[in-house]
C-alpha cells in the first residue's frame, strides 16, 4: 500500500475519531464551525493533510475531501490575517503543496457538499464561490476579531440598537448588518458576504436567546443563560478554546439585553416615534401597538374576523391583516399579529388611527396617541437617536439630549435666554428653517405664540395636553374640525395637576375674552401654562353645534342636492369640475342643486364660513348620485380591471333613494375555478347618507380566494348590485406580465400605465442567498421603453425567475428562465433543498422535495431550513406560492410541524400559510406539532439545554401559536409543550353537555341573532355527530341552517386529532375550505371554546387507549 493510499484511509479513521469524541455517527448538515475543531484537533488536521505528497489522488477520495475542506474552514477561524486577502495562497503555504482549479473543483463539491452535507455558496459572481464557502463555514477570524474587538463591539451595538427597526422595516439581519458594517471600520474581511451572513446569524441568535429566556429583567443574564443553557456559546462561529472569545460573547449577550430591553419595555402599549429620514429629509413614523386592542362598537358585526388597517385622516396606510375579535358588551378585544410597523407620512398634520372592518365598512376606531406632527405651525425638536433624527418635542418642550435639531415655522424668530450659546443655523428641512442647539441651552421662539425650548435638561417634557371634542363626520380640511368648541385633555397620572394646568386661547386671546361668533370657522387654539409658554398650537376648524349635512339623490344619476342645516348664519358654496350648482335658501337649510355635466366626480368640495374673519372650512362630500359608484385612489372612475395592490384607495359609493332605504349587494368570486360557489357576499342599506365600502379593506378576503386555486393568475370578480343597478369588475394578482423575447434575448412588460415601468430583477431559484442580478429598461433618447436587456449570465446558469424588485411600484407575474440549469441524474440522492430545486418535475409522480422534507422533518439543524429562513427573508414580500419548495413544503406535515419551530412560532408567517394556501389550521394533525415539539425538545437538550430550560421553550412556542390561530387555546398550549392540562380539561361528559348547552350555545345565539349563519353541509355535519359516542354537543338546533355553525368545531376537533377525515362530510375540492373559514368565523368564541374542549377530550382519550 502506498502512502498516498496510507494517508487517505488516515483521513477517514482521523474523521471516524472526529465524531466519537463527539457522541455522533456522522456529519448532521449543521455549519462546520458548529463542531468546534479543537486548536488540537486543527493541528493533527493540518499534519495529516501536509504529510500527502499531493492532492491529484485524494480529490478522488471522499474522506480525504472533507478533512480538507474542514481544515480550509478552521484556518480561516484560527489563522486568517488582514495580510492574507482574499486568496488560497495562505493555505498553500501551510500544506506545502498547491492543489490545482480542477482538483479543488472536485475536491470542494466532493467535501463539503458531498460529505458534509452543505450547500456551496454562490454570492457575488457567476460561478460557485469555494473560498467563500470554505471561510463561511469557519466562522468569524479569530485574530482578526481579538485585533478589532472594540469596533466589533461598537458595530453590534449599533445593530442591536436598530434591529426592531429594520424589522420593521422589511429589512432581515443581513440587509441591516450589510448597510451598518460598511462604516464600521473593520478589515476587509468583514465586509465579505460570508462574513456577513455570519454576524447577522449571530444577532438573530442573540436576541433569540434574551426572547427564549427571558434575559431582559435579569442583573446577571450571562449568569442565568450559564444556567439554563450551559452550551450555548458552541452555536456561535467564534472559537472557544481560547478566553477571549468566550468574554466577546458574554460582552456582546450582554449588550443584547440592554439594548433589546428598551425596545421589548416599549411594546408594552402605543409608542408613535418620529423622525426624519436622511437625504430625503421626509418624515416616517415607526409605530408599536399593544399586542391586544380594543375597540368600542356601535352595533354587534355579523363576524369575529375584523379586517385591520392604519389611516391617515380617511386614507388608508398600510393593511395589518385579520384579526379575531373577543366581543363582550359592545367591545371587542382583537389580538393584533402585526404589532410594529415603519411607513412614510403623507399628511403629518392628519392623526392616524387604528381602523376595523368587514365587508368594507368601518366597525371602530382607536387613535393613535401622539401622531400629530405639527411641522410648520410650531417649533418642533429632533434628538439624535440610533444615527438618526428622532422627534423629541412640539411647541414648548424639554429635552434631556444637548445636541438638538430645532425646525421652526417660517415667521418665527428666536432669541436665547441668559448665556445660552446662539443656535447653529443649517440646512431647511422640509422648506422649513432649522437650527442645531448644542449643550445646555434655552431659548424663546416667538410666532404668534411663546415657545420655549430647553435641551441638556434632566427630564424630558411630560405628558402633552390633547384637543377633544364632537367631529364632523365627513373629511374636511383643516383635517381637525368640531362641532362646537374642543376642549383640553391632560392625558396625566395622579401628582401631576398642579403642574399641568393651563388656558385655551383662540388666535392668541382667552376663550374666555371672545365672543361666540369670534370662536368659529378655521382658527389657531393653543394652550398656555401659568409661565405663558405655548404648550401646544393647533389650526383646526370650529363649526356651528347644530351643522349637519344631508345628501338626496335626484331623478337621474347625474343630478342631486347637497342639504346644510345649522341656525347659525354661515356662507357656504359647492365648487368641482364639470359640475353645476344652484343655491337655494329654505326656512332651516340651505340647498345646493348639482347637475353634473358628463361622469359625476368622486368628490364635491363644501365650503362653509361661519365667521367672516376666519378662514374658510372645506368638507368633502361624495356627489349625491343614485346606485353605486366606485373610484380609485386619485378619485377617478375605477377600472373595470386592477391590480390588488391598486385597492388602496379605491372606494365604492351606495347611494340610496330619496325617503327610502335602498338594498345593495357585493360579492367577490373567484372566475374560471373550479371553487364555483365559494364567493364572499355582503348586503348594505343606504339611506340618507351614502354608504361608503372601502375596497382596500376587503382585499384580505381577494387573498383568501385567490389561495383556493393553484397557481398566480387568479382573477376575482368583483359585483356590486341593488337599486336597479350594477357594475362588475376584475381583480388580478399582478399589474402586469412581462414576456420572453427570445430572439431579441430581451424582457418587454405589457398592458402599462404612462410613465410606470417595473423593476425587475433575476434570482437563481435554487440560490435564494446570492444577490439578484437588476435588469434595467432600455432607453430611447433617454425614455424608458419597458424592454430589458438579459446578461450573458442567464445562459451559464439556471433555472432563473424574474420577479420584481421590492421597492417597484408595479408589480408583474414572476417569469422563469431555464436557463443553463445543471442536470441531476435519477440515481442521484437528493438531500437538499438546492439539488431539490434542480431537480424538481411537475410531472413526476414523487416530489424531488420529498425526501428533503423527510428529512428536515426530523433534523433541526438540516440546511434546508436555513435554505427557507433565506428565501423567506429575501423574498417573502411576493405571495408564497410562486415558490415550488413553499406549496411542497404545505403538503408536508410534518415538516410544516417542525418549520413553525424553526420559524419561532412568527404570528405572521402562520397567518400567510393559511391565507396564501387552501389551508386550515384547525383541521391540521395536532400529533404532528406535538411530536414536533418533542423533536425539537430533544434537539435542544442535545444542545445542552437542562430540562427545565426545554420546557420553557416549548411553553413559549405553544403560547405563540395560540396567540395566532385562537382555536389553540391553553390547554391545547399545554398538551403542545407536554404540560399538565387544567381541571377543566378534564370535566365529565355530562357536565361539559350542559355548559355547551345552557351556556356557550346561549351566548352563541345572543350575540348572533342578527347574523346570516353559513349552512354548508350543515345536515351532513349533524348526521356525522349524531353517529359519534359521547359528542360534547347532545342537542340538535332549533333551526336547521344552524348546523354548520354548531357541529363544526367538533368534527374538526375530530380531524385534527385523527378520528376523522375531512373527506367523511365534506368533498376534496377548493370550496370545502372556503366555507370551512367562512362557518369559523363566524363566532371565534363559540368555536375555539367547542374545538379546544372536544379536541382535547379525543386526545386524552387516545392516549387511554394507548
Amino acid at each position: 500500500m502506498n502512502s498516498n493510499a496510507t494517508s487517505v484511509f488516515s483521513c477517514a479513521a482521523w474523521l471516524r475519531d472526529f465524531f466519537q469524541r463527539r457522541s455522533l455517527v456522522g456529519p448532521d448538515q449543521r455549519p462546520l464551525y458548529g463542531y468546534h475543531c479543537t486548536a488540537e484537533e486543527y493541528r493533527a488536521l493540518g499534519q495529516l493533510l501536509s504529510d500527502l505528497p499531493g492532492f491529484e489522488l485524494a480529490s478522488k477520495d471522499s474522506a480525504a475531501c472533507a478533512c480538507f475542506v474542514l481544515f480550509c474552514s478552521e484556518w480561516y477561524r484560527h489563522e486568517y490575517q488582514r495580510e492574507h486577502g482574499w486568496t488560497w495562497d495562505p493555505i498553500w503555504q501551510v500544506l506545502g503543496y498547491s492543489i490545482s482549479a480542477g482538483d479543488l473543483s472536485r475536491a470542494v463539491p466532493k467535501g463539503l457538499d458531498g460529505y458534509w452535507k452543505r450547500p456551496i455558496r454562490v454570492y457575488d459572481s457567476d460561478r460557485r464561490n469555494f473560498l467563500g464557502s470554505l471561510f463561511g463555514e469557519g466562522g468569524l477570524p479569530f485574530k482578526l476579531l481579538a485585533e478589532s474587538d472594540s469596533k466589533f463591539q461598537a458595530l453590534f451595538s449599533r445593530i442591536l440598537r436598530s434591529y426592531d427597526q429594520a424589522h420593521a422595516m422589511g429589512q432581515n439581519t443581513y440587509q441591516q448588518v450589510e448597510l451598518l458594517v460598511a462604516n464600521a471600520g473593520l478589515p476587509q474581511a468583514f465586509l465579505e458576504s460570508t462574513s456577513i451572513e455570519l454576524i447577522a446569524g449571530m444577532a438573530d441568535q442573540l436576541v433569540s436567546f434574551a426572547s427564549f429566556y427571558d434575559l431582559y429583567n435579569e442583573s446577571e443574564p450571562v449568569k442565568k443563560l450559564d444556567v439554563s443553557y450551559p452550551q450555548w456559546r458552541e452555536v456561535f462561529p467564534l472559537p472557544l478554546d481560547h478566553s477571549t472569545g468566550t468574554e466577546l460573547l458574554n460582552g456582546l449577550l450582554k449588550r443584547v439585553v440592554v439594548e433589546t430591553a428598551k425596545t421589548r419595555r416599549q411594546r408594552d402599549g402605543w409608542q408613535c416615534i418620529h423622525y426624519l429620514e436622511e437625504p430625503s429629509e421626509c418624515l416616517r413614523l415607526q409605530l408599536s401597538m399593544p399586542e391586544i386592542v380594543s375597540f368600542n362598537l356601535a352595533f354587534q358585526p355579523a363576524t369575529t374576523r375584523f379586517d385591520l388597517a392604519l389611516r391617515e385622516g380617511d386614507n388608508e396606510l398600510v393593511s395589518l391583516g385579520p384579526g379575531y375579535a373577543t366581543v363582550e358588551n359592545g367591545v371587542a378585544r382583537v389580538r393584533l399579529r402585526r404589532r410594529n410597523v415603519i411607513l412614510r407620512r403623507k399628511d403629518h398634520s392628519a392623526s392616524l388611527s387604528l381602523v376595523a372592518t368587514a365587508g368594507g365598512l368601518v366597525l371602530a376606531a382607536v387613535p393613535v396617541p401622539n401622531s400629530i406632527v405639527a411641522l410648520g405651525d410650531v417649533p418642533v425638536g429632533f434628538e439624535r437617536v440610533n444615527d438618526r433624527w428622532q422627534l423629541c418635542g412640539q411647541a414648548s418642550f424639554s429635552s434631556h439630549s444637548e445636541t438638538v435639531l430645532l425646525v421652526i415655522p417660517k415667521s418665527a424668530t428666536c432669541e436665547c435666554v441668559d448665556d445660552s450659546a446662539l443656535p447653529e443655523a443649517r440646512p431647511e428641512v422640509l422648506s422649513l428653517r432649522s437650527f442645531i442647539l448644542r449643550g445646555r441651552a434655552e431659548i424663546r421662539v416667538m410666532c404668534d405664540e411663546v415657545f420655549r425650548i430647553r435641551t441638556g435638561c434632566n427630564h424630558d417634557s411630560t405628558a402633552r395636553p390633547e384637543l377633544v371634542g364632537v367631529s364632523l363626520d365627513w373629511p374636511t380640511k383643516p383635517q381637525s374640525t368640531f362641532l362646537g368648541m374642543p376642549r383640553v385633555y391632560w392625558p396625566q397620572t395622579e401628582g401631576q395637576a398642579l403642574d399641568m394646568k393651563g388656558d385655551l386661547f383662540v388666535a392668541g386671546r382667552r376663550i374666555t375674552e371672545c365672543l361666540a361668533p369670534e370662536l368659529l370657522g378655521v382658527q389657531y387654539l393653543s394652550v398656555r401654562n401659568k409661565n405663558g409658554d405655548t404648550l401646544l398650537r393647533r389650526r383646526l376648524g370650529v363649526l356651528p353645534s347644530d351643522f349637519r349635512i344631508e345628501l338626496r339623490r335626484g331623478d337621474q344619476p347625474d343630478k342631486g342636492s347637497v342639504l346644510v342645516y345649522t341656525a347659525h348664519n354661515c356662507l357656504s358654496s359647492i365648487e368641482a369640475p364639470g359640475v353645476l350648482a344652484h343655491k337655494i335658501k329654505h326656512a332651516d337649510h340651505i340647498e345646493f342643486q348639482l347637475d353634473a355635466q358628463g361622469m359625476p366626480p368622486a368628490k364635491l368640495e363644501l365650503t362653509i364660513t361661519p365667521n367672516l374673519l376666519g378662514d374658510e372650512i372645506t368638507v368633502e362630500v361624495p356627489f349625491p348620485s343614485s346606485g353605486c359608484l366606485a373610484f380609485s385612489a386619485d378619485g377617478t372612475p375605477l377600472k373595470r380591471e386592477i391590480s390588488i395592490d391598486e385597492l388602496l384607495g379605491t372606494r365604492v359609493f351606495l347611494f340610496g333613494k330619496p325617503g327610502a332605504p335602498t338594498r345593495f349587494e357585493l360579492e367577490l368570486s373567484l372566475r374560471g375555478s373550479i371553487a364555483n360557489s365559494a364567493r364572499y357576499h355582503w348586503r348594505y342599506v343606504a339611506r340618507e347618507k351614502p354608504v361608503e365600502v372601502s375596497l382596500f379593506s376587503i382585499r384580505g378576503k381577494v387573498m383568501d380566494l385567490f389561495s383556493l386555486q393553484s397557481g398566480i393568475d387568479q382573477v376575482v370578480e368583483l359585483r356590486v348590485f341593488g337599486g336597479g343597478h350594477e357594475a362588475s369588475y376584475r381583480i388580478r394578482k399582478y399589474e402586469t406580465e412581462v414576456f420572453l423575447d427570445s430572439d431579441r434575448n430581451l424582457l418587454s412588460a405589457s398592458n402599462l400605465r404612462a410613465a410606470t415601468y417595473p423593476v425587475p430583477e433575476l434570482m437563481l431559484l435554487h440560490e435564494p442567498a446570492r444577490k439578484t442580478c437588476s435588469l434595467s429598461s432600455r432607453l430611447s433618447e433617454g425614455v424608458a421603453t419597458g424592454e430589458y436587456e438579459l446578461p450573458a449570465l442567464v445562459a451559464k446558469e439556471g433555472p432563473w425567475l424574474v420577479v420584481p424588485n421590492k421597492a417597484s411600484s408595479v408589480t408583474f407575474r414572476p417569469l422563469f428562465l431555464a436557463g443553463n440549469a445543471a442536470s441531476t441524474s435519477q440515481e442521484e440522492v437528493i438531500h437538499s433543498l438546492q439539488k431539490a430545486v434542480l431537480a424538481f418535475d411537475p410531472k413526476a409522480e414523487v416530489s424531488a422535495f420529498l425526501p428533503v422534507f423527510d428529512s428536515m422533518a426530523v433534523n433541526p439543524i438540516h440546511s434546508g431550513w436555513q435554505f427557507l429562513r433565506t428565501l423567506y427573508d429575501q423574498f417573502g414580500y411576493l405571495p408564497l406560492g410562486t415558490f415550488e419548495v413553499w406549496k411542497a413544503l404545505v403538503a408536508h406535515p410534518c415538516g410544516l410541524a417542525m418549520a413553525l419551530f424553526k420559524f419561532e412560532m412568527d404570528p405572521i408567517f402562520i397567518g400567510r400559510i393559511e391565507t396564501e394556501f387552501p389551508f386550515l389550521w384547525e383541521c391540521f394533525p395536532i400529533r404532528h406539532l406535538h411530536r414536533a415539539g418533542q423533536r425539537f425538545g430533544a434537539f435542544l437538550k442535545v444542545k445542552g439545554l437542562p430540562e427545565q430550560a426545554v420546557s420553557a421553550v416549548l411553553e413559549r412556542m405553544a403560547k405563540k401559536l395560540g396567540e395566532a390561530v385562537p382555536a389553540f387555546g391553553e390547554n391545547i398550549q399545554r398538551y403542545l409543550a407536554s404540560q399538565p392540562l387544567g381541571q377543566d380539561a378534564q370535566l365529565d361528559l355530562p357536565m361539559l353537555q350542559v355548559l355547551v348547552r345552557a351556556h356557550w350555545y346561549q351566548e352563541l345565539l345572543h350575540d348572533r341573532a342578527d347574523a346570516e349563519w353559513p349552512d354548508f353541509s350543515g345536515s351532513e355535519l349533524q348526521r356525522w355527530c349524531a353517529a359519534q359516542d359521547e359528542c360534547v354537543v347532545n342537542f340538535e338546533p332549533e333551526m336547521s341552517y344552524r348546523n354548520a355553525v354548531v357541529y363544526l368545531p367538533v368534527f374538526l376537533a375530530a380531524v385534527a386529532s385523527g378520528k376523522a377525515q375531512v373527506s367523511d362530510v365534506f368533498g376534496d375540492g377548493a370550496n370545502t375550505i372556503f366555507f370551512l373559514r367562512q362557518i369559523r368565523d363566524l363566532d371565534s368564541r363559540w368555536f375555539s371554546s367547542l374545538y379546544q374542549i372536544s379536541l382535547l377530550r379525543n386526545l386524552l382519550s387516545s392516549d387511554k387507549d394507548l
